[in-house]
């Protein structure tokens, strides 16, 4: 005689196999079967022939299931927050008005926000507002005659919106962390992307998100004339340093002239602009890392003009002496002529991975013709969707040596498509600042226009569709996140 958990497992398995909306039971039953499951991914491929967004959201939170499970903590909590994920991010099937669908709405709600640090406030009136960054937005009102879980999902939306500029996102504590890596990871990848997209809110902001995440140690570094801003973080074991792409940067970033100075070290030439910006916050940066334990592993991140200074940044700290684990960049501008890559490359090369987000453009500057060049190994670049390829690493325009050119000493053919170039970029980065403070909240120039390449809002999803597309690649090719 089956038992009534099995009955009830059962009920809803078949209710999976034909195709029904799935209540928050039968979400339950169904992912604390896969969670004990000796062969999950057997499991996971007979879930995926009905019904695949689930299979994604069983995907993602695979791990922290497997975890709970195996340290006898209960897997309910994080049933929980892959049910909300279901509902709330994917367009998989939900309970109509006429179906059964109980649950609180705005108690669910609440526990989504938590992870993502945005507050849910209830007015004495009955009023909700979210309130992320010390700034507070209206929920929308309340539609009458849908299903609870219709209800959530419009909700976790506008939630998603605030925190990630986009009604959808995958969230990269799912993945983990894995410190003692070498070589690139995606979760890792993604993790960074976080920080990287977490930099561009304030200082208290920024460590109440990172203590959900399990980081007990922050220290933010500032200079205020270079609007210069990062963070240090960690644990026990490594230490995150993350560099903000601020928003006055946008003149540094895109002028013309491209002046160079000499590099921290002595070896080649640097953008003087983002040296100029690593200087101002290096002795503090510096003597954060040193207080938060100098011995531990590094790794260094950024978006933007926050990638070039984290670029520089690990160059420092390694020709110092620390252990730096991982330069994880995203749409980087190029830093550094022939010579600095060269001594760049032979400490961190196989340490520096570039992402670069299909046409970013922010990636094209400034341009290899003046002598610039990325660092590091071979980029990896999203096409329009999240396929990701690695880009030949290129050694410059020169083959033998380099030649030092300025933008003055370019013909005015050159000098004109530079300019158009430039006057591109500077269109794309600053396009967002008509955007009204409460549609941005308190993210900064390169992080407010979700439809730009340029966007981490953007880098930070593709990452985690990459994710879901290596768990996925041996089930039907016709599952899009």
């Amino acid at each position: 005689m089956p038992s009534p958990a099995e009955l009830a497992f059962q009920q809803s398995w078949d209710n999976l196999q034909n195709g029904l909306p799935l209540l928050q039971t039968d979400f339950a039953h169904i992912a604390q079967r896969f969670a004990l499951q000796p062969d999950p991914d057997r499991f996971l491929e007979q879930v995926f022939d009905r019904n695949k967004k689930l299979t994604e959201t069983l995907v993602i939170f695979r791990k922290r299931m497997a975890e709970a499970a195996a340290s006898n903590q209960g897997v309910e909590p994080v049933i929980d927050q892959a049910f909300l994920h279901y509902i709330i991010n994917t367009d998989g099937r939900i309970p109509e008005p006429e179906d059964a669908d109980p649950f609180d709405v705005v108690e669910a709600v609440t526990r989504y926000a938590g992870p993502i640090a945005v507050g849910v406030v209830k007015e004495a009136d009955g009023t909700l507002y979210l309130e992320v960054d010390e700034k507070k937005s209206p929920f929308p009102e309340w539609t009458p005659g849908v299903s609870a879980a219709a209800t959530l999902r419009r909700m976790g939306q506008v939630i998603n919106k605030t925190r990630y500029g986009r009604d959808d996102i995958i969230p990269s504590h799912a993945f983990g962390f894995d410190d003692s890596a070498e070589d690139h990871t995606l979760p890792n990848a993604m993790t960074l992307a976080d920080c990287s997209h977490l930099a561009y809110f304030g200082p208290a902001y920024v460590q109440k998100q990172l203590g959900l995440w399990g980081y007990e140690v922050f220290q933010w570094v500032e200079d205020a004339k270079t609007d210069t801003q990062a963070f240090i973080t960690g644990n026990d074991n490594y230490l995150i340093v993350c560099f903000r792409g601020t928003s006055s940067g946008a003149d540094a970033l895109v002028d013309a002239k491209f002046l160079k100075i000499d590099a921290f070290g002595g070896r080649g030439r640097v953008h003087r602009g983002f040296q100029g910006a690593l200087d101002s916050v290096w002795s503090q940066l510096k003597a954060a890392v040193d207080s938060l334990g100098p011995n531990k592993k590094l790794f260094i991140c950024g978006h933007s003009l926050g990638a070039a200074l984290a670029e520089l940044a690990a160059h420092r700290f390694a020709l110092g002496g620390y252990p730096v684990a991982g330069v994880y960049v995203y749409g980087s501008p190029r830093v550094g002529n022939r010579d600095f890559m060269d001594a760049y490359n032979e400490l961190l090369e196989d340490k520096t991975f570039l992402h670069i987000n299909n046409k970013d453009i922010v990636a094209t500057i400034p341009p290899r013709i003046l002598g610039f060049n990325h660092l590091g190994g071979s980029p990896r670049q999203f096409n329009e969707e999240h396929a990701i390829t690695m880009i030949p690493k290129s050694r410059g325009i020169f083959e033998e040596e380099e030649v030092e050119m300025e933008f003055e000493d370019l013909d005015e053919a050159t000098q004109e498509a530079i300019m158009a170039e430039m006057k591109e970029a500077q269109t794309q980065l600053l396009d967002a600042t008509t955007e009204s403070t409460e549609e941005t909240t308190a993210r900064g120039l390169f992080d407010i226009a979700p439809v730009n390449d340029h966007s981490m809002d953007l880098y930070l999803y593709k990452l985690g569709c990459a994710i879901l597309d290596g768990y996925l690649q041996s089930f039907p090719s016709d599952s899009t996140y």
